[in-house]
C-alpha cells in the first residue's frame, strides 16, 4: 500500500521531521477506523494531557539545582539534596515529564541554544525542600530557589523512540499486509493490527522468536548476554546476521554514553546506530525480518546495559 510505503520512507530519513509520517499515520488510522492507533498518534501529534496516559519514554530523571544561603554566604547553581522527602514527592521533583506535541518538542530542542533545559519549581515546593534540608542538620540554611535541570538531548531521544517504534510497526504491517491495496480490506485486519501495535509501539518486549524474511522460518533468539560483556553482545548480533563492520561501530560508541535506566531508553549515538540497522533490514542488506529488527536490537543492547 502506497501510504504505508510513504510513511516508511519518511521515517528512515532521520534528517526530516517526524511530524509528517505521524500525520500520514493518523490518516491511515482514520481510514481503517483503528481507534487504538488513532488515539496513540493523536497524543503524539497534539501532546498528552494526563499523566496516566504519558508513556515511559517521555519521563526522565533530572538534576535538582538551586540557590541557597548559609549565613552571609550565597551559593548559586548548586545540587540540592532530597534525602528524607516522601518517596512520591522525591520522584516528582527528580523527574521531568514531557507532555508536549512532537512538533513542540522539535521546536523546544531547536530553540535551546544552551544545550540545557531548566524548569523552576513552585515556591511552596522550594519551601518544603528547604525545610527538609534544614532538618538534615543545616539549621542556618535558607533555600532561595530550585530548578530541574536536564540535557536538551533528551528531546532527541524521545523523538528517536517514537520514530523507531512507529517504523517497527509500519515495517511489520508492510510485511504482513503489503500486498493489500484496498483500504476496505485492511479494515478487516483491525484486531491483527492492534496486536502488532501492542508488540511494537506499546509493548516492545518480544517473545524471543523472530521471522526470517526469506522463508518465514522462525529463528530462535534466546539471548545470553551478561551485563557489560561486549564480546557476548557482538557475537550475538553477528549471529543475527549483522556484519563485523556494523558491530564494530556499535562497540566503539556503546560505552561513550549512558542509557536511561528508568525509561530504558538508549543514548543518542546508539539510537542513531539502531536506526541505521533498521534501514539495512528494510533494503535487505541485513537479512532478518524487517518487522522485528528493532525489537531484536533493543533486547540485545538492553541486556548489555543490564535492563
Amino acid at each position: 500500500m502506497k501510504l504505508i510505503a510513504d510513511i516508511i520512507n519518511e521515517l528512515i530519513d532521520t534528517e526530516k521531521s517526524i511530524s509528517s509520517p505521524l500525520l500520514k499515520t493518523k490518516v491511515l488510522a482514520s481510514r481503517t477506523q483503528n481507534a487504538q492507533l488513532l488515539d496513540w498518534v493523536s497524543n503524539e501529534l497534539e501532546g498528552y494531557s494526563l499523566k496516566d496516559t504519558l508513556p515511559k519514554h517521555r519521563i526522565y530523571r533530572c538534576q535538582l539545582i538551586g540557590t541557597y544561603t548559609v549565613g552571609y554566604t550565597q551559593y548559586n547553581n548548586q545540587p540540592i539534596p532530597t534525602d528524607g522527602l516522601p518517596e512520591s514527592l522525591e520522584d516528582s521533583v527528580r523527574s521531568v515529564e514531557f507532555y508536549q506535541s512532537i512538533s513542540g518538542l522539535e521546536n523546544l530542542y531547536k530553540n535551546c541554544t544552551s544545550g540545557v533545559l531548566e524548569m523552576p519549581l513552585r515556591a511552596e515546593l522550594t519551601g518544603v525542600i528547604g525545610y527538609n534540608w534544614q532538618k538534615l542538620g543545616n539549621p542556618y540554611l535558607h533555600l532561595i530557589n530550585t530548578r530541574k535541570k536536564i540535557a536538551a538531548g533528551t528531546i532527541t531521544e524521545i523523538i528517536s523512540v517514537v520514530r523507531n517504534r512507529l517504523l517497527d510497526f509500519m515495517l511489520k504491517i508492510d510485511e504482513e499486509y503489503g500486498n493489500i491495496t484496498d483500504i476496505t480490506e485492511l479494515k478487516t485486519k483491525k484486531d491483527e493490527i492492534n496486536t502488532i501495535m501492542s508488540q511494537t509501539i506499546i509493548n516492545t518486549s518480544g517473545d524471543g522468536n523472530v521471522v526470517n524474511t526469506g522463508n518465514k522460518a522462525k529463528i530462535e533468539a534466546k539471548i545470553k548476554i551478561t551485563k557489560g560483556n561486549k564480546e557476548e553482545l557482538i557475537k550475538h548480533l553477528q549471529n543475527l546476521g549483522l556484519n563485523s563492520e556494523d558491530t564494530d561501530d556499535l562497540a566503539e560508541i556503546i560505552d561513550t554514553e549512558e542509557p536511561n535506566q528508568k525509561t530504558k531508553i538508549f543514548g543518542t549515538k546508539v539510537n542513531a546506530w539502531t536506526t541505521k540497522m533498521l534501514g539495512k533490514a528494510l533494503d535487505g542488506s541485513w537479512k532478518v525480518g524487517i518487522g522485528t529488527a528493532g525489537s531484536l536490537l533493543a533486547e540485545a543492547i538492553g541486556k548489555y546495559y543490564g535492563f
